[in-house]
């Protein structure tokens, strides 16, 4: 059985099947550190007084019913989890935001 043909990415290079461009391809940049920090405890109380400061406003759409909190400056760009960071949105709001599925 012949395997497929190689593809063209965006950039000019030619891909060999079942591979990804070695020039664009970016592995997700979050750390498992990182991710553990989002299921804490702490982390949800200082979403949750996000939320009330903010009114359950989104930041996003202006719309009612914020249920999460989302950094101005992403951690990973130097941001912090200090409150004038973070604002009051939506999860589908935030994760369009961020070009995710959910």
């Amino acid at each position: 059985m012949p395997s497929a043909p190689p593809r063209l990415c965006k950039c000019g290079a030619i891909i060999p099947h079942g591979q990804r461009c070695p020039r664009c391809f970016r592995p997700r940049q979050r750390t498992d550190a990182t991710d553990r920090e989002y299921g804490k405890q702490a982390w949800r109380k200082l979403a949750l007084s996000v939320i009330e400061r903010d009114h359950g406003i989104c930041h996003l759409c202006g719309g009612l019913g914020a249920d999460t909190a989302h950094h101005l400056v992403e951690k990973r760009d130097g941001g912090t989890d200090d409150p004038r960071n973070l604002r009051a949105v939506h999860r589908g709001c935030h994760n369009r935001a961020h070009n995710r599925q959910g």
